[in-house]
């Protein structure tokens, strides 16, 4: 298999660490993107992936694009079960947490620490506080959904980690950054639970070298 990420993007750490997570390093040839380089911009890259968005799996004839069908595809292929369950009711739920982290919280999550972090990082200009104050509104109502699921629960569906948390948790660095203002004191389970996930070996292990990630 062939993976192709960036070190500066949060959708290539999630599925970086399920590979850590699985396993898979042996089995896994990582090709790292210089995106401010532009390196992602080939045609040889947009043959394999259209969007030219990163990350990429190659896996013989199979091209995939997004990071949370390249995250379950991993977890079937080595009949991780406790990663991601393949009865209908665990499937169906890392499907809803996905598909939820995508719509609501890390959209939310995103569009703040982009302003307050990221930014500065492109040299892309001064924070817009009225985009940080619009999604801060989100993020807390969506962060309090979160937080009141994670009551008694130490990850999303539990006692263990599932590819729910490596999904939903994926800009975990970014709301930790000092710069961030995510107001995570205001939600202390989704704290808890977010240095339970930078605490996982594999997690810790894709922990961004660059002074911050910018989604990809």
């Amino acid at each position: 298999m062939k993976l192709y990420i960036t070190d500066l993007s949060p959708n290539s750490r999630r599925v970086l660490a399920t590979v850590h997570h699985l396993g898979l390093e042996d089995e896994t040839e990582i090709q790292k993107f210089d995106l401010l380089a532009g390196e992602h911009q080939t045609e040889e890259f947009r043959a394999i992936n259209p969007n030219v968005k990163v990350p990429v799996l190659v896996d013989g004839d199979l091209k995939l694009w997004e990071a949370n069908p390249i995250m379950i595809y991993l977890a079937d292929r080595q009949g991780a079960e406790d990663f991601c369950p393949g009865d209908r009711v665990g499937r169906f739920e890392i499907l809803r947490w996905q598909s939820w982290e995508v719509q609501h919280f890390n959209r939310a999550l995103g569009d703040i620490v982009w302003e307050t972090v990221a930014k500065q990082v492109f040299g892309m200009g001064a924070p817009d506080q009225d985009k940080i104050d619009a999604a801060l509104v989100n993020f807390r109502r969506f962060g309090a959904v979160l937080d009141d699921h994670l009551n008694g629960r130490d990850f999303i569906l539990g006692d263990g980690v599932t590819a729910a948390d490596f999904a939903v948790g994926s800009h975990s660095a970014l709301a930790l950054h000092p710069q961030s203002q995510v107001p995570l004191g205001e939600f202390g389970n989704v704290e808890a639970w977010i240095h339970r996930l930078e605490a996982l070996p594999g997690w810790a292990k894709t922990a961004p070298q660059a002074p911050a990630e910018a989604a990809e």
